[in-house]
């Protein structure tokens, strides 16, 4: 195979993995929009507004962008960036019992 075939077929196969939707929230096992509120309404975790209540109240930091819910380790657990004193920390939430670790 020449280069320049291989150079074609490494870009068809990067478009491919793009237009599948893969990204980084995806591969780490993270919930969508829909899927929190299903996970919310079967008990399965608490909700993402007495998260980020819980986290703004604990912390006195603001929460930025879109919490995500993810599966890590067989774990549902919420993911904040959260601005504490000027910088900003990584906060997880244990999804099933809110308990909160930054």
């Amino acid at each position: 195979m020449s280069a320049r075939m291989k150079r074609l077929a490494a870009a068809f196969l990067l478009a491919l993995a793009v237009a599948a939707g893969s990204s980084p929230a995806a591969a780490q096992g993270c919930y969508s929009a829909g899927q929190i509120r299903a996970a919310v309404q079967a008990g399965q975790v608490v909700s993402l507004s007495s998260v980020i209540g819980q986290v703004k109240a604990m912390t006195g930091g603001e929460v930025l962008s879109s919490p995500q819910l993810c599966n890590i380790g067989g774990r549902l657990v919420y993911i904040l960036n959260v601005l504490i004193g000027g910088q900003v920390r990584h906060v997880q939430v244990d999804g099933a019992s809110g308990s909160i670790s930054y």
